[in-house]
């Protein structure tokens, strides 16, 4: 073990029951380093962590602090060992300020007697690193990236020299991510040994010095930046290598229009509209992306297409007025759904695949006097699970006990399954690839590749900006219920939609 490295975990063994989650982990991280621990969902990497902050106890193995041999029973035993972990949901209080939830725990029975001399120290280390946050203010009325940053201020402030930070990017825009990271590699140029826990390679290739990839509870490789590649990344993170993702294309001149929504304003919880006069179309053909940070609309705005909530303006599917129509005749006009939360909107979780798979199609496939058919539905069951890999597959495993990304190809599945038999001429996606693994997420973005070739209009909104700019033709920025911007594929620029998503731009 080199003089340089800070930390060492050594052969780390970790089971939940029968199930082996860090299968003999070795990991280590030197001094000054930003390293990046890559892996699909359920790796191992999170796990791994918890076990170096305190929350878990491994069942085996050992952890090196600068060459000592130490023990790390409980999250205090981190603390006193000076790691600190930054978790990806935030741990705030919102009605307290910034400074009160960076101090809270700290504070003596005479804190509130010292609060200007902790003011100042705070306020100290957020110039050293580069941090301008409100630290008066209380929490819940900064920003995403301002929460974020009083959160690495309140493991900071108690002294670290690892530093964990699971995920810190993801709900941030491009230009927040590139300022956290950097102030991030400040921290580790004076010294710190930081452990970047992230599922976006880019960034893992544009801001790390070293990287280490899990895959099933053990380390698929561990590399200097200057070797990695983000083919080469996959790889090692599912095993094998993916045949590469093209968007469709422009959309060909004259081509009919999928969708037109004309001055559509959708009532909000107060007097400020959800959505205000939105106003937009989707040609057959084309893959149409609606960027924006999550809750300016987007829910209320997919909500009014499809009929489930009450709007004033105009909707038109395929050339025909839609807008006092039921759902029912919308979905018959060939408008297919794939709504944000699969497990309270998609699926019926105690009925069985089949039955999850059919639901909607009854009236098109099931006629005459017998009506339903469960053996029937069963058979018709074994195209689609065989065709979108559902695992397991069998059609009468219940829905609701499948991983996620099962789920999720239940959803579209059936969504195509009922385009064949009525016509597509939209498909509305929302976060169709949320919390999904890179095998599953590349599957679920070629589906809407493919329907849009096949002729499809495909409205895709996505708090993905990376999945928007890989396979969208057009994007609209969305910013307090407005479309601000309606982009072209060669205006494409990530830092602007970003600026325009935070409402720059006139936004």
């Amino acid at each position: 073990m080199g003089a340089s490295v800070r930390l060492r975990m050594e052969d780390v063994t970790k089971r939940f029951g029968d199930f082996l989650a860090l299968d003999g982990v070795t990991f280590e991280v030197g001094v000054g380093e930003l390293h990046a621990l890559l892996g699909e969902n359920g790796a191992g990497k999170t796990t791994l962590m918890n076990v170096l902050s305190g929350l878990y106890r491994a069942d085996s193995g050992r952890i090196w602090l600068d060459g000592q041999h130490v023990e790390i029973a409980s999250p205090r035993d981190a603390v006193r060992r000076r790691i600190g972990m930054v978790h990806q949901h935030f741990e705030l209080i919102p009605a307290l300020t910034g400074l009160e939830n960076v101090v809270v725990g700290r504070e003596t029975s005479r804190w509130w007697f010292r609060r200007d001399r902790e003011a100042g120290a705070v306020e100290a280390l957020a110039r050293r690193f580069g941090f301008t946050v409100a630290l008066d203010v209380p929490v819940g009325a900064l920003s995403v990236a301002d929460q974020q940053k009083v959160e690495i201020l309140k493991a900071i402030v108690r002294g670290v020299d690892v530093l964990i930070l699971d995920e810190p990017t993801t709900v941030l825009t491009p230009q927040e991510s590139d300022h956290l990271l950097a102030t991030v590699r400040a921290m580790a140029d004076e010294g710190l040994a930081v452990v970047f826990i992230s599922h976006r390679i880019r960034e893992v290739l544009e801001h790390c010095d070293r990287v280490t990839v899990m895959r099933g509870g053990r380390v698929a490789g561990s590399l200097a930046i200057a070797e990695a590649t983000e083919a080469g990344l996959v790889e090692l993170m599912i095993g094998e290598r993916l045949a590469r993702l093209e968007s469709a294309g422009p959309r060909p001149a004259g081509e009919a229009i999928a969708l037109r929504v004309e001055g559509l304003t959708v009532a909000g919880r107060g007097a400020v509209p959800a959505v205000r006069n939105a106003g937009f179309s989707v040609g057959r053909g084309e893959i149409v992306g609606i960027a924006g940070v999550a809750g300016n609309g987007q829910q209320e705005l997919c909500e009014a297409i499809v009929g489930l909530r009450p709007a004033a303006g105009r909707v038109e599917l395929d050339g025909r007025n839609v807008t006092g129509a039921r759902v029912g005749a919308r979905l018959d006009r060939g408008l297919l759904y794939i709504p944000e939360d699969r497990m309270a909107d998609g699926i019926l979780p105690t009925l069985s695949v089949a039955e999850n798979l059919v639901l909607g199609l009854h009236r098109h496939v099931f006629t005459g006097r017998l009506g339903y058919d469960p053996g029937r539905a069963v058979a018709m069951a074994a195209a689609p699970i065989a065709e979108y890999r559902i695992a397991p597959p069998s059609p009468t495993a219940i829905a609701g006990l499948l991983s996620g990304g099962n789920i999720q190809k239940i959803l579209i599945a059936r969504a195509l399954a009922r385009g064949a038999r009525t016509g597509t001429a939209l498909l509305l996606a929302h976060n169709p690839s949320r919390g999904l693994d890179i095998r599953t997420t590349t599957f679920v973005r070629r589906c809407l590749v493919e329907a849009s070739r096949a002729g499809a209009g495909v409205l895709l909104v996505s708090s993905d900006l990376d999945e928007l700019l890989q396979i969208a033709d057009r994007i609209l920025v969305m910013f307090h219920g407005a479309l601000v911007a309606d982009l072209s594929a060669e205006a494409f620029d990530p830092y602007r939609i970003g600026r325009l998503m935070a409402g720059g731009e006139g936004g």
